[in-house]
């Protein structure tokens, strides 16, 4: 039985794309490609912002088409990035009113809240810079630690 999931249905900007698994949340890595997932119940648009690595470099924004929402989970496979070498986050449309607790503004770039992986303050230490576009950076990580037994 051949896999259908490896395949894309979508391009955005020369990256091609297919609808995501809705779990588990945050980033995954898959045959061929990277699939992102986040959940809100209050947005009404997510951009995915992916960084060159420890750059404020921009590779893409790519938005999350409406077909690939399922109920309040947004979930895209990206194919040909490279793990290693990308930083992400999202930029969330939706109300802004703050006595309800919403906040939404789609100029602030914000950390994905499942990320197992957070870089931008790479030097113990240092301070938080004020000036930069997307000061913590969600990094898309691998599974692989060796546990020798333990």
């Amino acid at each position: 039985m051949e896999r259908i999931d490896i395949y894309p249905t979508h391009s955005h900007d020369g990256f091609e794309l297919r609808r995501g698994y809705a779990e588990p949340f945050g980033v995954t890595l898959v045959p061929g490609g990277i699939n992102f997932s986040v959940f809100s119940s209050y947005a009404t648009a997510c951009v995915l912002v992916i960084f060159e690595r420890g750059t404020d470099h921009i590779i893409a924004e790519i938005p999350f088409p409406d077909e690939f929402r399922i109920g309040n989970v947004r979930a895209m496979i990206v194919f040909g990035l490279n793990y290693e070498h990308i930083e992400y986050g999202y930029r969330m449309s939706g109300p802004y009113d703050p006595q309800a607790g919403h906040h939404f503004n789609p100029d602030i770039i914000l950390l994905d809240p499942y990320a197992r992986v957070i870089g931008g303050r790479d030097v113990w230490g240092m301070a938080d810079r004020d000036d930069h576009l997307y000061p913590h950076r969600a990094r898309p990580t691998i599974d692989d630690f060796d546990w020798e037994g333990d």
